[in-house]
């Protein structure tokens, strides 16, 4: 049996269900229009996998990055400097009243894995306030180690924070099983950095685009639609059968 079992966090353990209106809607608000490839570009691609040191300085450093990005693209959109202030302040309200749920499954898996000595991790590619979603999804003391890439300065893939994350539990790579959501970040990352891996894709999240078609992933990779089967699933992974590379 393994170790450890470290998580992905957001569509994983938690997510959101009233996000309210979009970045797409709230500047059509305003009387302009952000296309979804062109926010997707600024807030998402090319940024995984990535270092950001300095930014990750303190929390007030790592807002003022995200900021800076999110000014970058309305910029991008001719979105004047007042307007960018207002959308930015009401991303803020909205951002304050939401509610991050834990599925359903959750807290009794986490319970099951630490009642059998699993060492458990959340390690996330997300900002400076992940202890606060964690407590929001009400699963604040279920884990060992939380680790987000805004305090490591390296996002998923990189492979720091997964070494940062194994430290921090005191396991080695193949004594570890990583799951989550994304395949670039929690599949392919942790078994480069010599883990086992779990992808976990829930139904409702459509297509990975980082995901290889089916036929050419790696057959030591299993593959689940939630994590009801994951209890059983830790014990069949051991330090002798390590993930190919």
């Amino acid at each position: 049996m393994v170790k450890a079992v470290i998580f992905d966090f957001y569509n994983t353990l938690a997510e959101t269900t009233n996000w309210g209106p979009s970045w797409e809607q709230l500047v059509g608000e305003l009387g302009y229009v952000l296309p979804a490839d062109v926010r997707e570009r600024w807030w998402n691609d090319g940024i995984d996998g990535t270092e950001h040191d300095e930014h990750s300085i303190s929390r007030d450093h790592y807002v003022a990055w995200q900021r800076s990005r999110v000014r970058s693209m309305l910029g991008e959109r001719g979105v004047p400097g007042a307007v960018q202030d207002v959308l930015i302040e009401r991303v803020r309200e909205i951002s304050a009243h939401n509610r991050i749920d834990a599925y359903e499954e959750v807290e009794h898996l986490l319970r099951a894995l630490r009642a059998r000595g699993v060492a458990l991790a959340i390690c996330s590619n997300w900002d400076w306030d992940l202890h606060e979603a964690v407590d929001s999804a009400g699963l604040t003391g279920s884990v060992d180690v939380v680790v987000s890439s805004a305090w490591v300065g390296a996002r998923k893939a990189h492979p720091r924070i997964y070494a940062q994350t194994l430290e921090q539990l005191g396991v080695a790579p193949e004594d570890a099983l990583f799951v989550g959501d994304t395949w670039a970040c929690d599949v392919d990352g942790p078994r480069r950095a010599g883990m086992h891996a779990v992808y976990l894709r829930r139904p409702h999240l459509g297509v990975d685009r980082t995901a290889p078609a089916r036929d050419r992933m790696p057959s030591d990779v299993y593959h689940a639609r939630d994590l009801r089967a994951l209890d059983g699933l830790a014990g069949q992974f051991t330090a002798r059968s390590r993930p190919s590379q």
